[in-house]
């Protein structure tokens, strides 16, 4: 197995790290470059303590490596699979020992000629076969390793895809939309890998537990064969421990422990680096040229690269240097342990000739050895942090399973009883306030209102005034942050989430396509009628869609961004088309391949057709399970004519339902509105319906005239 590289280390710590924080943290100045390391308290009174940091997180994570092995348990013939990777690993680390064996039986044909003025033909015979037997089993274990890892590592990572999957599926939009949680989740879920977090974590600790056996069975080997030969341990003991010393001092490379930071503060520096972005983006290169500014930001840019001077580099470049800058205590043996080998054998040699012959050989074995275990120690070190950031993979693996949503779930079933939902949903807020996270200003400020059953509600006003965000807390996507909001008179934070959402059916402004066919991104407004075609093609009528779709080389089953892209080398260039979709000739994917675009091009209306199409699907032909519909500019993309048309199929078709629009356009269905909410400044300023509004010549009453006369 190759050694695994390192990737950036991560932490699974919870709480905060304050930099400036000077009780548990370690200042280090590097150039122009701070750099602030945190010391765990468990740690902090122990010399060197950051050093145990990656064991101690190796410790807390075990209870998690535990339940992994116990999930990839779980999986179809994973233990029988599991177990022959393991045997063939152990097979292979003894194999190495097993070849040195052989070799440090030259050592005997030496002393027998040495003794016997002769060569032992049928020991040196037997010598070579094993020898290429090693070989011809090494590469035999090296098959029947790929063979079982393969079976091994899919089984494995289609499992935790359908756990990562389902992870982020249950999360509500504000957990969803936190930019610490899409970090969580970056760090937990590897779309595209080849693997997966659990079997690289399988692999890296068979690495170092076979690792670790194959030098205790080298060394064991080297042992014996030296025991009986003058000098022979003291040899092997001076050569081991050249190569412990020369690992000790080449650890010079920057790689601190647990959480750590670092920024600078020099002014120079940091308007260096941004003259360079300046003169090396596109963005900036015509106001450079008209602006006539080349003098001034080479002036600029010399003389704070004088100021700054040597500093003027990169952190992991100071870095580097900081640490090979530093004298250890190590560096002074390392090269005179290298020589003593040679002066020892010298002294042999000197005092006793005729063992020339066998120290040779001796100290050749242990050379050629000594070198494969410089690799071997480092790869072992290196797998230890390694593994440490696998174990703190894991974790994060499991833990996003436990992020908690924003959006708590109520326990009462709604609706009490089904059939109602034929009449309606009465909707009231009262003195409901809400702020997006992150923004200090209101969205909706201090909003009261009682839509009916069964009534028509239109929500009219200016983009941004709040119309959408009435809607969107509605649906319980957010909780607002005062107030109270009753759904037929019960608190609607009581009510099941499922219950209420499957009672609603709801088109945002802001509605997205899924990358699936078209037939899928209708059925899914109704899953549990997602296979009846006749259902999908009612509600694409419905939606104004099913013309254009008609017309699409592949109608229903077109997608509209094909998931999966076509990869093929260099094309002709009067190709335009491949297997019936777009070529892409922006650039080169991977291994040189070309891919195609795969996305249809349709228009913003067409666009809007299909997720209306998506929403009849569920408010209309699930008319049964949907008593609330909710519509948040349904018509933004549409032409006067498919605006009028929409509006009408909607007031003949939804029956006895309450509906909620909300619009920044008055006209087609204000007027046959039941209550019109006009919103202003993310407060309700006026509400009735559209005849009332108008006798109190108030705002609604000037905006409505204002967009008459267009039409006059």
């Amino acid at each position: 197995m190759k050694r695994m590289k390192r990737k950036s280390k991560a932490t699974t710590r919870k709480g905060t790290f304050d930099p400036l924080n000077p009780k548990n943290v370690k200042h280090t100045r590097i150039g122009v470059w701070d750099m602030y390391e945190e010391v765990q308290p468990e740690l902090a009174h122990i010399p060197g303590g950051s050093r145990l940091e990656p064991y101690l997180e190796m410790a807390q994570g075990i209870p998690y490596v535990w339940r992994m092995l116990k999930d990839v348990g779980s999986i179809r013939a994973c233990w029988f699979l599991l177990g022959t990777y393991l045997a063939i690993e152990c097979a292979a680390s003894l194999v190495p020992a097993v070849s040195l064996w052989y070799s440090a039986q030259l050592l005997d044909i030496v002393q027998f000629a040495v003794d016997k003025r002769m060569v032992d033909k049928r020991l040196l015979v037997e010598i070579a076969a094993s020898r290429l037997g090693c070989l011809f089993l090494g590469r035999f274990l090296r098959y029947a390793n790929r063979k079982c890892v393969r079976p091994l590592n899919l089984r494995v990572r289609q499992f935790y895809a359908v756990h990562s999957f389902g992870a982020m599926a249950r999360l509500d939009v504000p957990t969803f939309n936190d930019d610490a949680v899409h970090r969580q989740l970056e760090q937990a879920v590897a779309p595209n890998s080849h693997s997966s977090i659990a079997f690289d974590t399988l692999q890296t600790v068979v690495y170092g537990l076979t690792t670790l056996l194959q030098l205790l069975s080298q060394f064991s080997v080297l042992v014996g064969v030296l025991r009986g030969q003058r000098d022979g341990p003291l040899l092997a003991v001076l050569s081991f421990s050249q190569v412990l010393f020369q690992w000790s001092a080449s650890k010079r490379w920057f790689d601190p422990s647990g959480v750590w930071a670092a920024t600078t503060k020099n002014a120079d520096y940091i308007r260096m680096e941004g003259m360079k972005r300046t003169v090396s983006d596109n963005a900036h290169r015509q106001e450079i040229v008209t602006g006539g500014l080349q003098e001034y930001l080479f002036a600029q840019f010399r003389r704070c690269a004088q100021v700054v001077g040597d500093h003027a580099i990169s952190f992991n470049e100071a870095a580097r240097y900081y640490k090979i800058d530093t004298l250890s205590v190590a560096s002074f043996f390392e090269d005179p342990l290298r020589e003593l080998p040679q002066i020892v054998f010298t002294l042999r040699a000197a005092q006793y000739p005729s063992s020339i012959p066998i120290s040779l050989a001796s100290l050749n074995l242990i050379t050629q050895t000594t070198s494969t275990f410089t690799g071997l120690l480092v790869s072992l070190y290196s797998n230890t942090g390694s593994l440490a950031e696998k174990i703190a993979d894991v974790r994060r693996l499991y833990d996003i399973e436990k992020i908690p949503n924003r959006v708590v779930d109520g326990t009462e079933p709604f609706p009490e009883d089904q059939k109602s939902l034929a009449s309606g949903i009465s909707v009231e807020f009262r003195n409901v306030s809400f702020r997006y996270p992150g923004s200090e200003a209101h969205a909706l400020e201090n909003a009261s209102f009682k839509i009916g059953k069964g009534q028509l509600c239109i929500i009219v006003g200016a983009n941004g005034s709040g119309k959408s965000t009435i809607l969107k807390l509605i649906a319980r996507l957010y909780e607002p942050c005062e107030g109270q909001i009753l759904v037929n008179d019960r608190d609607i934070k009581l009510l099941k989430l499922t219950d209420l959402r499957r009672a609603m059916s709801v088109l945002f402004q802001d509605y997205t396509h899924f990358p699936l066919s078209i037939k899928e991104n209708i059925g899914i407004g109704d899953p549990e009628h997602i296979t009846d075609e006749d259902k999908i093609r009612q509600a694409a009528r419905l939606g104004g869609a099913d013309e254009f779709i008609e017309k699409l080389p592949d109608g229903f089953d077109t997608y509209l961004d094909r998931p999966v892209r076509d990869y093929y080398s260099s094309l002709p260039e009067g190709t335009k088309t491949l297997f019936g979709r777009p070529v892409d000739f922006g650039g080169l994917r991977s291994a040189g391949k070309m891919a195609s675009s795969n996305t249809k091009s349709l228009s913003g209306g067409q666009m809007q057709r299909i997720a209306l199409s998506r929403s009849f699907m569920r408010s209309l032909v699930s008319d049964r399970d949907v008593g609330l519909l909710l519509f948040d500019e349904p018509s933004a993309s549409l032409d006067p004519k498919a605006e009028h048309d929409l509006f009408e199929r909607l007031r003949q078709l939804r029956g006895n339902k309450t509906m909620i629009f909300s619009s920044h356009r008055f006209g087609n269905l204000t007027r046959y509105a039941d209550l019109i909410l006009y919103i202003n400044n993310s407060s309700i300023i006026e509400e009735g319906n559209h005849y009332e509004l108008l006798k109190k010549d108030g705002e609604y009453a000037q905006i409505w005239k204002l967009q008459a006369q267009a039409f006059l």
